[in-house]
């Protein structure tokens, strides 16, 4: 009996899912060398199969930094608009943080990959640039950092200086949690960095 449409689309999507999964963590830990063998071996899927899907590598690669694009701008500015105080929204963005760090690998290996692309300057840039829609974390945290200052609750200093410090402490985070280090950090630690100690 023929497949119908939905079942040949759930399909499709399973396949694709498997193959960025397993390219997320390959890329995450190993860099964007990573083989399309690789890939498709982690996957369990043909290379020829993950080519009907990717043309290339760098296809698989654009595709992955949307994602991460989008998913890390829309949560970190659902918690900037919010209408509490600056401290209580660094306190929402930091708690999702270290829920990321201890429930969510795949928020790691999508953080870890972001970095990666970073420090790889042959990437296409247009895909990983931040727009109106989906901006960029540390310039929305560097907004709220602002806003905090004018409260009295934030520590002084450039707001985007202060944003790029707390960013770069959960990236030293994750990078233990890739290399299989367990990492469960006490959020307070990480509200010191921003907030003044009278506003923990």
């Amino acid at each position: 009996m023929p497949r119908t449409k939905e079942a040949f689309d759930s399909m499709r999507q399973s396949t694709r899912s498997k193959i960025e999964t397993a390219a997320l963590a390959l890329f995450a830990r190993k860099g964007l060398s990573v083989k399309v063998g690789e890939i498709a071996e982690a996957s369990g899927v043909s290379q020829g199969l993950m080519y009907s899907h990717y043309p290339s590598k760098d296809a698989l690669i654009a595709e992955l930094i949307k994602q991460a694009v989008t998913i890390s701008s829309k949560e970190v500015l659902r918690c900037a608009n919010s209408k509490e105080s600056a401290a209580v929204k660094i306190k929402e963005i930091t708690n999702m943080m270290c829920d990321m760090l201890t429930k969510a690998p795949v928020g790691i290996d999508y953080f870890m990959f972001m970095a990666q692309v970073g420090m790889n300057g042959s990437v296409m840039k247009e895909a990983a640039a931040y727009s109106e829609d989906f901006p960029n974390p540390a310039q929305t945290l560097a907004e709220v950092i602002a806003q905090g200052q004018s409260e009295g609750s934030v520590v002084s200093g450039d707001p985007l200086q202060l944003s790029i410090v707390y960013w770069a402490a959960i990236q030293g985070l994750c990078s233990y949690a890739v290399t299989g280090v367990p990492v469960s950090p006490d959020p307070i630690s990480l509200y010191r960095i921003l907030i003044k100690e009278n506003c923990l």
